[in-house]
């Protein structure tokens, strides 16, 4: 639980900057069961029981729910159900829910032993190739009823208690909406499917708001803190937004992580797994690397995935970039590279940022600059050979002074060579007449 604050904490400082392509790790994929591939037809729905440490998947195509694994293995299946679709947990009652879109009902589940325990029952109207589901901490039931384009409202007995909505343009009407759900205000969210944005209602089922430019066919939906993730399927991505509806970020789009995504589900460990339909597997991903982007390119770094690490990187707004800890590791990572200037410039960035190691940031300059200035001598660029050399005079490293001499001499065309011994001799001379007298003197007071 501790983890999870800190996630949502570290999460909410991250993203800050609007269509960012967020950092994230692909953390498994699970594509075959049994030497069979593909094993998945279409997979819609998933939810995961972390008591238990199973994760269920709704395999719409072939009528059957898949219980796992959270490492994939197969445990059981659920057959005989009509096309079926969303899947959510009852933790206090210990319940599965399987949308049957085929079979116009919400079937329920005993969760342990997975023997049914009949349907929700509406009071009048009867569900419609109903599609999303979601079960509120409190125990109440939201069902998208895609058919009659409306949202229908259960009790903890699976009892009808209302419904709103219905198919039209205004904003309390819907056009086929597949997902719903009940964010951590109590607010209803309804992602509007083929009205292509996402509508925010009030506990009573009043319109709030709607937000959603861009999207193409939202799906479904899943909160984790103060942030939303839901899937845009003919985007083929997942978007994540604050509660406000304002977007933070994409997940998978630049690497076409997926193809038509549906249903998702975010665990208690912080894992983030969706069901990539088009592709026939499911997708898992740590929310923890979003969380920290550091601990991320570290461990990229540590496994010598040199491309991933600046492709990473990119990704990452300017203010996460300046932060120390992520400046350290592009500075290693420049180093391994050999890329000097690079490395100059990092240095330097840190020299101004990283307070706690500032001194060492100052003797690496001096030593980056030395060897500046040592390779522009030998290219004969001795004007900017003498700046660097000179920088790293000042950046503490005295015998770039000399080196900064012997480079203006040259740059002087050696004219003055005879001068130049001249001093040399007098200096010497000068210097051993100095100790001669010192050792006359001493040798004078001690008689």
């Amino acid at each position: 639980m501790v983890r999870r604050m800190l996630l949502i904490v570290l999460f909410g400082f991250l993203l800050t900057s609007p269509a960012l392509a967020l950092v994230f790790r692909v953390d498994a994929v699970f594509e075959e069961v049994g030497g069979e591939m593909p094993f998945l037809d279409y997979p819609v729905g998933i939810a995961v029981d972390d008591v238990g440490g199973r994760v269920f998947v709704s395999d719409w195509g072939n009528n059957r729910v898949l219980v796992l694994e959270k490492t994939g293995k197969l445990l059981r299946e659920i057959r005989d159900l009509k096309s079926p679709v969303g899947l959510a947990l009852d933790r206090e009652g210990r319940k599965l829910f399987v949308v049957e879109q085929k079979g116009n009902r919400v079937a329920v589940f005993d969760l342990e032993t997975l023997s049914p325990r009949g349907s929700l029952k509406t009071r009048k109207t009867p569900l419609s190739e109903p599609r999303g589901i979601w079960v509120a901490q409190d125990g109440t039931v939201y069902v998208a009823d895609t058919g009659w384009s409306r949202i229908v409202v259960f009790g903890v007995q699976g009892e009808e208690l209302f419904s709103f909505g219905r198919e039209g343009m205004g904003d309390n009407e819907f056009y086929q909406p597949r997902g719903v759900a009940r964010d951590p205000q109590g607010r209803i969210w309804v992602m509007d499917t083929l009205h292509h944005c996402v509508k925010v209602f009030d506990e009573k089922g009043s319109y709030l708001f709607r937000f959603g430019e861009g999207l193409n066919q939202p799906r479904y939906v899943g909160f984790f803190g103060d942030l939303a993730f839901l899937s845009d399927y003919r985007n083929h991505r997942i978007l994540v937004y604050d509660l406000q509806g304002v977007l933070q970020g994409a997940i998978g789009e630049e690497e076409k992580l997926f193809s038509f995504p549906e249903g998702l589900w975010i665990d208690g460990e912080g894992k983030l797994w969706v069901a990539d339909a088009g592709n026939n597997r499911i997708v898992r991903i740590d929310l923890g690397y979003l969380a920290s982007p550091e601990e991320y390119l570290r461990t990229l770094l540590a496994e010598g995935k040199d491309e991933e690490f600046f492709r990473v990187l990119g990704r990452l707004s300017p203010e996460v970039r300046r932060q120390p800890g992520v400046g350290r590791l592009l500075f290693e990572a420049y180093e391994r590279q050999g890329d000097l200037e690079a490395l100059i410039a990092q240095a330097e960035e840190l020299f101004l940022s990283d307070e706690e190691e500032r001194s060492r940031w100052k003797r690496t300059l001096g030593e980056l600059y030395a060897e500046q200035g040592r390779i522009l001598t030998g290219q004969g660029a001795f004007e900017e050979a003498k700046d660097f050399l000179l920088r790293s005079f000042r950046y503490g490293r005295l015998a770039s002074l000399f080196s900064y001499l012997w480079v203006a001499f040259l740059d002087a065309g050696g004219e003055y060579l005879g001068i130049l011994l001249l001093l040399v001799l007098l200096g010497v001379l000068l210097f051993v007449y100095l100790r001669l007298r010192a050792e006359r003197e001493r040798r004078w007071r001690r008689w």
